[in-house]
């Protein structure tokens, strides 16, 4: 290559120098590519009369050498990040909104289950006519609204004026909880509004006339204010419940002992019966009559003898399973049912109960009475199979004790 065409080369590459340098700084690059161009130019001055094709490479330089300037405009500015910023500002905006909407749909869904488990445990409690069934469905309701299995809700007893409470109704692990005594010494007492004890939190349901129950939780999200304010919603639904429990329950016991009434022990002989035939077990029962109670009464008074009563029925539940089942048979005569209990079981049993009447002493005045008892008894399968059958075995066998001198306990199967 000879000198001119070296230097109408380089005259020809200012262009692609001066955009190179110009993406370091635009103005830069353009005096390097011109000063290329310009000294390229005084080297072909002897070919410059050539004219028309210098003259065409001068006005292509000229427009490469602009182009470059308008591309590198940007070069060595500080870019403008506002835009990107603008964009970055608006995508955390849309992001926060939207955790605040999946936060406020978490939040309304948690409260319309709540809203729902209240208005279920209320309809269940204002409806039932059986509260022992609606018991199970209940504690399923109270799982729901404080989100915990550990939940249960005790009942003011049945007998009017009693200040006890039994279990009414939990959820799948209420039985994990302490004892209601235990619960109550932790709290100090019966609480009067709701509260929280190490672990626990306690609601008690009341409805103007002294403490209906008290619901016990423990885990979940509730709180004492939460639970509280679950106490208030269901506790007249509750009343209602606890009023027709007590209804029931003054329908089926006899109101001087507090015992089970007549239709009451039927019933259950007959429960029995039909659980000892199914599952192939045993079943006893006794007759119990109070001796020569008239002639007590005839020299005590009524209301000596109702005291009597009261006693003798206080000590036959003292002397038998809380699984047994103990009734007023009538007048002075008691009934008691004993479930899977073998023939020589329920004799000790009757035995003992007779040692024990024998041995109490019941005051009058200044004088100090005593008084025996007849037993007699009977047992399933051995003295019959229907209700009718062991219950005049078991009162044939009462018959023989009092004939044999009273103060005895007889067996049907020794008859």
């Amino acid at each position: 290559m000879n000198r001119p065409e070296l230097w109408t080369a380089a005259a020809a590459a200012s262009p692609l120098l001066s955009y190179l340098l110009g993406r370091f700084s635009r103005w830069g690059g353009l005096a390097a590519g011109a000063a290329l161009f310009a000294f390229a130019s005084f080297m072909l001055a002897g070919e410059i009369s050539a004219g028309a094709p210098y003259a065409a490479l001068a006005l292509w330089t000229v427009a490469a050498l602009a182009h470059s300037v308008i591309l590198n405009g940007g070069a060595g500015a500080s870019p403008d990040r506002s835009r990107l910023e603008k964009k970055l500002a608006r995508a955390l905006q849309l992001e926060s909104e939207l955790s605040l909407i999946k936060t406020e749909t978490a939040l309304n869904a948690a409260g319309e289950k709540k809203s729902v488990a209240v208005y279920s445990a209320v309809k269940l409690l204002s409806e039932t006519v059986e509260p022992q069934s609606a018991a199970k469905q209940l504690g399923k309701y109270l799982s729901d609204y404080f989100e915990t299995e550990e939940a249960v809700l005790y009942m003011a007893g049945n007998s009017p004026g009693s200040a006890e409470m039994e279990l009414f109704a939990q959820g799948a692990r209420g039985p994990a909880l302490p004892s209601f005594k235990e619960i109550l010494a932790l709290a100090g007492g019966f609480p009067e509004q709701a509260l929280a004890v190490p672990g626990l939190v306690l609601a008690p349901v009341s409805a103007g006339s002294g403490p209906l129950g008290l619901i016990v939780l423990r885990g979940g999200t509730q709180n004492a204010e939460s639970a509280g304010r679950f106490a208030g919603e269901i506790s007249f639904a509750l009343k209602r419940v606890m009023l027709f429990r007590q209804v029931e329950w003054l329908s089926l016991t006899d109101g001087l002992t507090g015992l089970w009434r007549r239709n009451a022990l039927d019933e259950k002989i007959r429960e029995e019966l039909r659980r000892a035939a199914a599952f192939k077990t045993t079943m006893g029962f006794m007759i119990a009559d109070i001796d020569h109670f008239k002639h007590l009464n005839d020299t005590y008074g009524h209301q000596f003898g109702d005291a009597v009563l009261r006693r003798v029925a206080q000590l036959l539940k003292e002397g038998v399973y809380e699984t047994d089942f103990v009734g007023r048979y009538g007048g002075e005569e008691f009934g008691i049912v004993l479930p899977r209990a073998d023939s020589a079981g329920v004799l000790r049993k009757a035995e003992t109960i007779r040692a024990r009447m024998e041995a109490e002493v019941f005051s009058q005045g200044l004088e100090k009475v005593r008084l025996t008892v007849s037993i007699g008894i009977a047992h399933f399968p051995r003295d019959g199979r229907a209700p009718e059958e062991l219950v005049a075995r078991a009162d044939a066998a009462l018959y023989a004790a009092k004939e044999s001198g009273r103060n005895r306990v007889m067996d049907a199967g020794s008859l």
